[in-house]
């Protein structure tokens, strides 16, 4: 779905929330009906969002992630502990959400925002928009050589042949470098493949370092950021990871690790097989299995159970806010639109859940993390403020 046909579909939920409490101004009523002459299919749309079976099916399915096509693969790698608990927050949420639900249960966008009890009255201010993340990255190897990663391309191998693209297009040759830097800039992404064939998706401002070849022992990489890893199996041949206070060791599996230097803590979840994480200053460690995750804030490492689904979403394309807050959400959209968050004022740190796809454009973001607090103005110098709705107000009058 395009990100103009998924901005309109946002609109129109709007509204049809605005019915359903009453609120609709005349103005709102025009766009709504102009909607609703468009086509026979919008007219079912809106027809189901009045529907209380529909609207039921539809909040259910978006309440877990179990009907998204992308996640289907998580599910037959792991067994989910499902808690089919409905927290006081969403029973409240619901009255508010049910047409919302239907509308992107049947188009295929998924969202939740916060909403209170109170008339929602959201700023959105964009002077200039912001594209998603795109392809790119730069390649530093330990002789000095540098080169930036071609946009079209996703994906770059390393091996003893050299550098080239996964199409087989040539980057450079090794030479007498020992070792690469790969690093993307906030807004960029990309996948490498490692001399022993584990292949690594790294999100957004993120650096991982690697040797062209691995030693006969062991096989170590540096990370900086957040990667996703599939560790090609090497029997006696274990695959480390060092982040800034931890050490990941595998040898064969799939998992996840979130070690931002802007984060207080690095988190990792693991997806299949059994990782163990190591403490750097401490004798420290625990064994994660399938739906594990670590979580080392610098001075305690413990394990929890977690939603797999959530942790991953990035991978597969999407955003996930479910359950967490502003400053949260934020810190991931800093890095994925390589923007500079300002908060002015006191502004409270509301808790969000839901999410979108990562291919929508930030003004997009923006509308769906609406909150009736607050407000939020992209300036022209790729600046997010955001500031109490009543703060700017007093400084306008």
């Amino acid at each position: 779905m395009n990100v103009a046909k998924e901005e309109k579909l946002i609109q129109i939920s709007a509204l049809v929330l605005k019915e359903m409490r009453g609120t609709l101004r005349q103005e709102d009523q025009m766009v709504l009906d102009s909607w609703l002459k468009e086509s026979e299919r919008n007219k079912e749309i809106y027809l189901g969002c009045r529907n209380g079976q529909k609207q039921r099916e539809a909040y259910k399915d978006l309440q877990y992630f179990e009907k998204q096509r992308d996640f289907d693969s998580l599910k037959s790698k792991i067994q989910f502990r499902n808690k089919k608990k409905t927290t006081v927050v969403l029973k409240k949420l619901w009255p508010f959400v049910a047409a919302a639900s239907v509308i992107f249960a049947i188009t295929g966008i998924w969202y939740w925002h916060r909403v209170g009890d109170q008339q929602m009255d959201i700023q959105v201010s964009t002077v200039n928009d912001r594209l998603p993340a795109s392809n790119q990255a730069i390649i530093t190897l330990s002789d000095g050589r540098q080169y930036q990663l071609n946009k079209a391309e996703s994906q770059v191998v390393i091996d003893g042949g050299g550098i080239r693209y996964n199409d087989g297009g040539q980057v450079a040759a090794i030479n007498a470098a020992v070792s690469a830097k790969i690093e993307t800039p906030r807004g960029g992404t990309y996948d490498v493949t490692l001399p022993d064939g584990t292949i690594v998706k790294l999100n957004a401002g993120t650096v991982l370092t690697y040797p062209t070849i691995f030693a006969k022992d062991k096989r170590e990489v540096t990370l900086v950021g957040e990667a996703y890893f599939e560790v090609a199996k090497r029997k006696d041949h274990p695959f480390v990871v060092q982040t800034k206070n931890q050490l990941v060791q595998v040898l064969g599996t799939h998992f996840n690790i979130n070690a931002y230097q802007t984060s207080s803590a690095t988190k990792t979840t693991l997806l299949e097989g059994k990782v163990i994480v190591k403490e750097l200053s401490k004798d420290r460690q625990v064994t994660l299995l399938p739906g594990d995750q670590a979580f080392n804030n610098g001075v305690k490492l413990s394990k929890r159970t977690v939603n797999v689904q959530q942790e991953m979403a990035w991978v597969y394309g999407k955003f996930n806010f479910d359950g967490k807050s502003l400053r949260e959400v934020m810190d991931e959209l800093s890095q994925w639109y390589a923007i500079d968050v300002v908060y002015r004022g006191d502004v409270p740190d509301v808790a969000f859940f839901g999410g979108t796809f990562r291919t929508s454009k930030l003004s997009t973001i923006l509308k769906i993390l609406k909150d009736q607090d607050l407000s939020y103005e992209l300036t022209d110098d790729g600046k997010l403020i955001i500031e109490k709705n009543e703060s700017k107000k007093q400084k306008g009058g």
